[in-house]
């Protein structure tokens, strides 16, 4: 459960002492507590959170979702995916014309949150921003390593670009995960592939040592699969923060379908199939 990882970092050599060991290390921590709550809007499934963090006896409550199915607008893409460890550039073109066309339906402030920084970069390259801004909309990017004081200047900027902005970010990011946009400030998201792990030596290491803790097949979807979805649920969530907020939400990526039971509630009874060419035909509530 405990790991080395030597990575290059320059012309330099840096040594991490990963430890792996949640369950591990934390089951002896609830016990010195009376009662410990947990709560989020993405510890589902329950039982893979539950056992991963080394909770042996626990109640849990799911909550119904508190939007109104008539405020939010969730679809499923047919004919697109991010599936294999390069991203065609014909499938690129592909997801570019399917966000112009979403971007061009909704006419509000929208985020589009990819699988990886390497899917940002295609879509990038395929001319996405270019599209973005004939389709009228000012087009702000997260980059790699970007400094705080920077990031916060973006935000702003975003916020304050009246229904006209679009926050380009990959999921399990800063915006993605972290940043909070209430009311109109962010009611259109687009989701451009699932983000599941790279398949770095640490990853791999990850993997290796779930399987021996839990099995080969629990194992991999408590380690590869629910983080993923995690991540997709968080990104998500950024444009809808009150019981009253309005969004469309598309899942670009065929493959979510598989997934349903691993995302929220209103996406598991709310989603309706899309074909990629038909994205522009999404009629918002509002």
């Amino acid at each position: 459960g405990i790991a080395l990882v030597a990575e290059r970092e320059g012309d330099n050599l840096r040594i991490n002492v990963w430890d792996m060991r949640s369950a591990e290390v934390l089951a002896g921590r609830w016990s010195l507590f009376k009662r410990c709550v947990f709560m989020s809007g993405t510890l589902e499934p329950i039982d893979a959170f539950a056992e991963t963090i080394g909770l042996r006896k626990y109640s849990s409550l799911s909550v119904p979702p508190i939007y109104k199915k008539e405020n939010v607008k969730v679809y499923i893409t047919e004919g697109l995916n991010t599936r294999g460890e390069e991203l065609d550039p014909s499938m690129a073109k592909l997801y570019v014309g399917a966000i112009v066309s979403f971007l061009r339906a909704v006419r509000t402030s929208a985020a589009v949150f990819t699988a990886s920084y390497r899917v940002q970069n295609e879509l990038i390259k395929a001319g996405l921003i270019g599209e973005a801004e004939k389709a009228g909309y000012k087009v702000h990017v997260e980059r790699r390593g970007m400094r705080g004081q920077e990031a916060r200047a973006m935000l702003d900027s975003f916020k304050s670009s009246r229904g006209r902005g679009l926050l380009l970010a990959p999921m399990g990011g800063r915006f993605a995960e972290g940043a909070d946009f209430p009311g109109e400030e962010l009611q259109a998201i687009f989701l451009v592939g699932i983000p599941f792990d790279k398949p770095t030596v640490k990853v791999k290491l990850y993997l290796e040592y779930y399987e021996e803790l839990y099995g080969a097949e629990k194992g991999r979807f408590y380690g590869y699969v629910v983080p993923a979805l995690r991540r997709a649920a968080q990104a998500l969530g950024r444009a809808l923060r009150s019981p009253d907020d309005k969004a469309v939400l598309v899942l670009g990526d065929e493959r979510y379908e598989r997934y349903l039971h691993l995302l929220p509630d209103y996406v598991r009874l709310w989603a309706r199939k899309v074909k990629a060419e038909d994205v522009g035909a999404i009629v918002p509530p509002w």
